[in-house]
């Protein structure tokens, strides 16, 4: 185990630690998502369901409440003052570096675990080429935003299909939650299983990466954000 790291999460759910396995150690940054800590919208596309459905209040956030205030304490130092913060996020990559290497691990980083602000990874992927970061994101035309170590999702809204038809044709995978089984496929692209692991960088180019209702999504009435499952859409 590496050693408690001030803003990036290690090791911290199932789904990145099926992650070793296949050679990453990932640290994930948790904000505050969208105005949940004021200030600043950090999640600004988002729609009203991907707002209700948020992963933030899914798995042990969803169960301490000290795991939400601690999340709402980062995102306001950011805010506050964001050269100390990035400080910081540089020290815990090279902190990730380090611990990577005496594993034989690639070091991987994504930034918008739960808030979609392409700032951080820019800053980061830029110092660090020797990381892999990735992130989900929302925010239209992310071919754009891609770097050789910077890999981006684009995630379906409930109401952005247009966005994510453009994204698939840029080369873009787009991510989608589904109810029950995943379909085979989605407005005619093939649909692969996205929680067999969080490596989103290692998906094959043109395909929709499919993902489970978690948290309050299964909540949800199936159509919008949450797609119907079981058959080819």
């Amino acid at each position: 185990m590496i050693n408690k790291l001030e803003l990036l999460s290690v090791e911290s759910d199932a789904k990145t630690i099926k992650g070793n396995k296949k050679g990453y150690l990932t640290g994930i940054l948790y904000l505050a998502p969208s105005t949940e800590a004021g200030g600043r919208d950090l999640c600004p596309m988002a729609s009203p369901e991907c707002r209700l459905a948020c992963l933030y209040g899914a798995g042990m956030a969803g169960v301490f409440p000290s795991i939400k205030r601690a999340r709402i304490a980062k995102t306001l130092w950011y805010l506050r003052d964001p050269k100390s913060f990035m400080d910081s996020l540089r020290a815990d990559a090279c902190r990730l570096i380090v611990a990577a290497a005496k594993r034989s691990l690639t070091p991987c980083i994504r930034f918008n675990g739960t808030s979609d602000d392409p700032k951080l990874a820019r800053a980061v992927a830029t110092a660090f080429p020797e990381i892999q970061c990735y992130d989900y994101t929302k925010i239209p035309a992310p071919w754009k935003r891609v770097t050789a170590n910077y890999h981006l999702t684009f995630s379906f809204s409930g109401t952005n299909l247009a966005e994510c038809m453009d994204a698939l044709a840029h080369g873009i995978n787009v991510a989608v939650v589904f109810s029950g089984a995943l379909p085979a496929t989605w407005h005619g692209y093939p649909v692969i299983d996205g929680d067999e692991s969080d490596l989103r960088f290692l998906d094959p180019v043109g395909v929709i990466v499919g993902l489970s209702t978690k948290g309050d999504a299964r909540k949800l009435t199936a159509g919008g954000f949450v797609q119907i499952g079981g058959a080819a859409a």
